[in-house]
């Protein structure tokens, strides 16, 4: 009889680096901005219209999702505009993408 194998066991210091993201991104609402936001680059205005929040609030989401590095603005003109910079939301999303039950 053959010998089941362990699993290997991910390192600590990358459950480290993940955990802030999961933090953050345990919401709905920042879970579709993450995902809108990996496919273009989206002023406030525009993300509050497609998630149909207010932009303020959406203005909170990005300066939460900002301040934990998985997202970045930039500006052109007057509007700010967003993109995703963290590699781990991307694989979580496609991770959700993959095997999500919905």
């Amino acid at each position: 009889m053959a010998k089941a194998r362990r699993p290997i066991r991910i390192p600590s210091r990358t459950l480290q680096e993940v955990a802030p993201v999961l933090r953050v991104l345990a919401h709905p609402k920042r879970l579709r901005i993450v995902e809108i936001l990996l496919n273009e680059s989206v002023s406030v205005r525009k993300l509050a219209s497609m998630v149909k929040l207010a932009p303020a609030v959406v203005s909170q989401h990005l300066g939460q999702m900002r301040s934990n590095g998985i997202v970045t603005p930039h500006r052109e003109g007057k509007q700010v505009y967003y993109k995703v910079i963290n590699p781990n939301a991307a694989n979580l999303i496609e991770c959700i993408r993959r095997n999500g039950t919905g």
